[in-house]
């Protein structure tokens, strides 16, 4: 059975052999590719939206979310999942291919269709999860909260947050992976749009209820507000039940729910809390502070910073001091006090600053491999590479996951001549499931264009091309196949590429530089000096750089251009 894709047709159902449906005339295969198969969700005019599953002309099968309604604020809030899921890649989000969003108009229509084609995503919706088993464990519920931050990171980080999480929103694959879907509501985190909220102007407000922040009910969202919704999420994954049927204490507006979930570890309950607090400025600010913290060290760090900032634990203490008592509970609180000082002074460039208190957090926690990798960075910065490669490795021992420190130790390796070691070390990046990932195997393949390989360079560089759309990391990958069919004579396509490349970040100096040289050799002088200009102007601490200025020097001269 095929489904016809127009909503106004009285008789939908048609036979799988059908072209055009029998009942209206619209085509059933839609813009010559997709077949609609089944309603993931009844056809009703209550939605403003239709969901199928579709098969592919490659027999592939995906989701088709159709728009019926051409109000302007639907149609644009459409459009903005549909640019937000194709400049976004992570497991955890649905992919969709840049042709993906598409117009159809049926047949005998005037208003097109808004249509949005996405990976299928096979499993069930955290609320249907619960219903199916019940509340979660506390090991468990640390596990998806994790995985959940690390999404938002993702979308936090490309200046995107959601404004509608909530159990339905957040599906689990078979393989244990959860996928935040539904990103009709996301917004971007722009200075219009907070300059916006800040004059509480008209912006657009989504609710749902029991898991929307008061900030966002006025109109007032916020990057933070990611956070309550996602507290919400988890009290009712904790306890079985909506927020909106647990009290509140009258006084601070907190949720009444530890009771309700007798298995949940105190400094977990502890964070969930404070990711629901009320005003935004006491949640977490960030992903990243989220993510240091949500560890069982962070979270028993937090719970005791909580302990020691009570009145009854200065009022033990006094106690303690008095007899002459001192005891290490106060080393992790130490520890992370350090870390925060240092970080402050590092931000600020304040280095020896920086590596004394750094020094000093170690004093109290000697297993924080974050603290070595940015001491690895200091001595980097100071040009001291024995501590810098004694720190790194530290890190990294403690540690064999910390891509940072990992792609760190790389550049390293990189910037001081050994390109063995370096290309290493960007390898096994390039194999993680790091974020740093295609910055590492872009490295990596351009060392191989330094050891004459311009085949695997190009393989390496093709596979990071699908693998992202950061303008600044795709214009380092172009630019490197550039280069590879530069070496392979191949210079139709290495111009193509290298266009690409300053099309993607005007500033790859080396793209310019290389673009010269392969434009003298295709014989276009004028064009190739335009582009010595540019790479003799422009900013690059890339060693392959200076040698190629000295070319576009030499040239520049010649023509008396300098």
């Amino acid at each position: 059975m095929i489904y016809c894709i127009n909503p106004d047709c009285k008789n939908r159902e048609n036979p799988e052999e059908m072209d055009c449906c029998k009942s209206c005339g619209t085509p059933l295969l839609v813009r010559d590719r997709y077949r609609l198969l089944q309603p993931l969700r009844p056809l009703n005019t209550y939605y403003y939206t239709e969901i199928f599953e579709v098969s592919d002309r490659d027999h592939s099968l995906k989701v088709m979310k159709i728009l019926k309604s051409h109000r302007p604020e639907l149609v644009e809030r459409f459009e903005r999942e549909a640019m937000t899921l194709q400049e976004l890649n992570h497991p955890g989000i649905p992919t969709v291919e840049f042709d993906d969003y598409f117009t159809f108009t049926p047949a005998n229509q005037s208003q097109p269709l808004h249509c949005l084609v996405m990976e299928k995503i096979e499993g069930k919706n955290l609320d249907q999860y619960i219903a199916h088993h019940g509340p979660l464990s506390s090991n468990l519920a640390l596990q998806w909260l994790r995985q959940c931050i690390e999404i938002l990171d993702i979308l936090h980080g490309q200046q995107f947050f959601h404004r509608d999480i909530k159990p339905s929103n957040i599906m689990l694959k078979p393989d244990g992976k959860l996928v935040l879907i539904d990103l009709g509501s996301v917004r971007a985190i722009t200075s219009t749009y907070l300059a916006k909220i800040k004059g509480q102007l008209d912006v657009t407000t989504v609710i749902s209820g029991g898991y929307t922040p008061p900030e966002q009910i006025e109109g007032k969202a916020l990057p933070q507000s990611d956070f309550f919704a996602l507290g919400r999420t988890f009290v009712y994954l904790l306890t079985g039940k909506s927020p909106s049927q647990l009290p509140t204490d009258a006084k601070t507006g907190q949720l009444i729910w530890r009771n309700q979930a007798p298995q949940v570890s105190r400094p977990l309950a502890d964070f969930i809390d404070e990711l629901m607090e009320f005003i935004p400025a006491n949640r977490p600010q960030n992903t990243r502070v989220i993510l240091r913290d949500l560890t069982r060290k962070g979270l028993l760090l937090k719970s005791v910073q909580r302990a020691l900032n009570s009145p009854q634990f200065k009022y033990a203490l006094m106690g303690l001091l008095t007899v002459g008592a001192v005891y290490p509970l106060s080393f992790p609180v130490q520890a992370q006090y350090y870390y925060q000082v240092a970080w402050s002074a590092h931000r600020e460039g304040e280095l020896q600053r920086a590596k004394r208190y750094y020094e000093k957090s170690l004093q109290f926690d000697a297993s924080d491999s974050r603290v070595y990798n940015n001491l690895g960075r200091i001595c980097e910065l100071q040009s001291q590479a024995e501590c810098a490669v004694l720190n790194y490795n530290k890190a990294l021992e403690l540690e064999p996951e910390n891509s940072l420190a990992r792609y760190n130790l790389a550049g390293f390796y990189d910037g001081a001549g050994n390109l063995e070691g370096a290309e290493r070390e960007y390898e096994l990046v390039a194999r993680s499931q790091s974020p740093l990932a295609v910055s590492a195997l872009s490295n990596w393949a351009r060392l191989r264009i330094l050891n004459a390989d311009p085949n695997k360079a190009i393989a390496l560089s093709l596979q990071g091309v699908q693998k992202t759309d950061t303008s600044k990391v795709k214009s380092a990958l172009h630019k490197n196949l550039g280069w590879a069919y530069w070496m392979q004579a191949d210079y139709d396509r290495a111009q193509t590429h290298l266009q690409q490349a300053i099309a993607l970040n005007e500033n790859r100096t080396d793209a310019y530089c290389l673009l010269a040289q392969v434009l003298e050799v295709q014989g276009e002088r004028e064009n190739a000096l335009d582009r010595w200009q540019n790479c003799w102007e422009g900013e690059s601490s890339n060693p392959d750089v200076r040698l190629w200025r000295t070319l576009a020097r030499q040239r520049l001269q010649e023509a008396d251009l300098l």
